[in-house]
């Protein structure tokens, strides 16, 4: 048996594999190890994916997570896994890499990633041959849910936001400006809190204002990172994500100001990456 993981920074998608065939799927939380503490990651390995395996069958795990692009942050996430996983190889790769084999295969491409964080690289059909490095929500993140849930929430916070949306977004997240603050400062977890308020953009694209907030978020995306790479412009661009697929049109459409074209747009990497390793 074989485990596949493809990891996000919400939650973890699993397939087990026997030979070709998917003899289970199901999920977990996010593991990015700089964002889950130990104790929470071994109650979620006992609670969470243990009940869907025997450990004893499983010979190879492999796993693509946010957060492990380090040696010393794959290690971290092997030593999670190797008391429960006794007869198990396990190979801990960052989530890119994965993006980048599921998305592009064995071709040369540009694989980006725009899901609750984003992060991108040139790939050459083998391996990462460049990567704009990603440095997480607080200080980049472009083009991401935590990129678009921020600039929803600080126009909101400071009455920016026209009146009907911000009567809208009243009424589906009640709460004064402390309330807010206090979640985003004091409490676990502040990446998936303000990345939740993409969607409340992503819902009413329709809407001039949510539009150009998501186009302005891509723009960033584009300009900080994709068109940095060397002869960016000769690469198709596939992508994994959630707000990427979630927001395609306005992601291409910006693509194309760039002059760049998005080949595939993929929501979720998993059965990619199965189809990948089962070759």
């Amino acid at each position: 048996m074989v485990l596949i993981a493809d990891g996000g920074s919400t939650k973890t998608d699993w397939a087990l594999v026997e030979g070709c065939e998917v003899v289970s799927l199901f999920s977990s939380r996010g593991m990015n190890p700089y964002n889950v503490s130990d104790a929470a990651m071994k109650r979620e390995i006992e609670e969470k994916i243990l009940p869907n395996i025997n450990p004893d069958e499983v010979e190879a795990v492999y796993i693509y997570a946010s957060g492990c692009s380090a040696q010393v942050k794959q290690q971290e996430v092997r030593a999670w896994f190797a008391p429960y996983l006794p007869k198990a190889e396990i190979f801990v790769e960052g989530d890119l890499l994965g993006a980048a084999r599921a998305a592009c295969g064995k071709e040369a491409a540009i694989a980006a990633i725009l899901g609750t964080g984003s992060n991108s690289c040139l790939y050459d059909g083998k391996k990462i041959t460049e990567n704009v490095a990603s440095l997480g929500y607080v200080l980049c993140d472009e083009g991401a849910g935590t990129h678009i849930g921020r600039l929803v929430l600080r126009d909101y916070l400071r009455g920016r936001m026209p009146e009907q949306l911000s009567r809208q977004f009243a009424q589906i997240y009640p709460g004064e400006e402390s309330d807010f603050l206090n979640h985003l400062y004091k409490e676990e977890a502040p990446n998936f809190y303000v990345a939740s308020f993409a969607r409340f953009a992503i819902e009413n694209k329709s809407n001039p204002y949510c539009r150009n907030l998501i186009m302005q978020a891509f723009d960033d995306f584009f300009t900080q990172q994709i068109c940095t790479y060397t002869s960016y412009n000769k690469y198709v661009v596939n992508v994994v994500g959630s707000v990427g697929c979630l927001a395609q049109d306005e992601l291409r459409e910006v693509a194309q100001r760039h002059g760049v074209k998005i080949n595939k747009v993929v929501k979720a990497p998993l059965m990619a990456l199965v189809e990948y390793h089962t070759k």
